[in-house]
C-alpha cells in the first residue's frame, strides 16, 4: 500500500483543534465546499454521506477512530483501496500537529506519480481549509 502526508504545526492545544476538525458528522466547519451531509450508523459502521458542488454524493465508512483521529475509507473507481486519517498530535499547552494521511492502492500503478501529487494537494488543502476553520489562515 502507498502513502502520502501532510502535517502542519498549530499554535492552539490538540483540544482545541480537535473539537473544530475531529467531528466526523461535522466535516462542514471546515470543509467548505460540502454542501450538505448526513451520518447514520450501519452495520458496517459509522458512515458519513457528503453532498459535494454539482450533486456529487460521496459515502464514506469511518474504520477507526481515537482521541485525536479518525480513519474513514470510500469506493473510488480510480483505487483498489483507499484509507484516509485526519489526526492532531498534542505538542503542548498550546501547540499541537495536524495531519493528514491517505493510504492507497491504485487500479492503475503506472499511474502512482500522478495520484500521488492529486493526493499531497487533497491533504495541504483539507489542512489549509481546516486552519481557515481555525482562525489560522
Amino acid at each position: 500500500m502507498h502513502e502520502v502526508t501532510a502535517g502542519e504545526d498549530v499554535a492552539l492545544s490538540a483540544d482545541t483543534v480537535w473539537a473544530v476538525i475531529g467531528d466526523f458528522s461535522g466535516i462542514r466547519k471546515w470543509a467548505t465546499l460540502v454542501e450538505n451531509e448526513s451520518t447514520e450508523d450501519t452495520t458496517d459502521g459509522k458512515v458519513r454521506t457528503l453532498t459535494m458542488p454539482g450533486g456529487r454524493v460521496v459515502k464514506e465508512l469511518m474504520t477507526d477512530s481515537g482521541p485525536h483521529h479518525y480513519t474513514y475509507t470510500l469506493d473510488r473507481p480510480d483505487m483498489k483501496a483507499y484509507f484516509s486519517t485526519v489526526s492532531v498530535k498534542p505538542a503542548g499547552a498550546d501547540a499541537s500537529r495536524i495531519e493528514l494521511g491517505v493510504k492507497f492502492v491504485p487500479h492503475d500503478e503506472a499511474a502512482l506519480d500522478a495520484t500521488r501529487e492529486q493526493l499531497t494537494k487533497f491533504c495541504r488543502g483539507n489542512i489549509k481549509a481546516m486552519k481557515r476553520a481555525l482562525g489560522l489562515a
